[in-house]
């Protein structure tokens, strides 16, 4: 039972990135709308510029909705870990390959959802430098 620890603190941890990622995302939906409406609204001057932010913006939900696919795998995992760890235990089955499998698979789901969430920060830095261009 005292391995059950690793993968409950695996799915915490990872628990608390999914919720930034979630965040993250509805935040440029709500960005997204706004120039959307701003779109309908304004004047062709400014059109262009609102038109490339929506672009990237569009661009960083799909990186962020396929970060937050991979951590959920990571989830998935994780708990199926602790399940064939009662398994194991109360049917006296060896699951350690299956076990070190989905391990593994989690871990390349953490790290994959990672490496986007990296992609992301970089974007939103990109869109940033964009946006205020004309003050630097």
């Amino acid at each position: 039972m005292q391995s059950l620890i690793s993968p409950v603190v695996l799915i915490s941890g990872v628990g608390l990135l999914l919720l930034s990622l979630t965040n993250r995302l509805g935040r440029v939906i709500d960005r997204s709308r706004i120039l959307v409406k701003e779109l309908e609204d304004d004047d062709k001057e400014k059109f262009e510029n609102k038109k490339i932010q929506i672009s990237v913006l569009y661009k960083r939900s799909r990186i962020l909705r396929t970060s937050i696919t991979s951590i959920s795998f990571s989830i998935l995992f994780s708990s199926l870990m602790i399940l064939l760890l009662f398994l194991g235990y109360f049917l006296k089955i060896n699951i350690e390959p299956v076990f070190i499998t989905f391990f593994i698979l989690a871990i390349i789901g953490l790290i994959l959802s990672i490496i986007l969430f990296l992609i992301d920060v970089s974007l939103t830095l990109k869109a940033l430098k964009f946006q205020i261009r004309n003050y630097l």
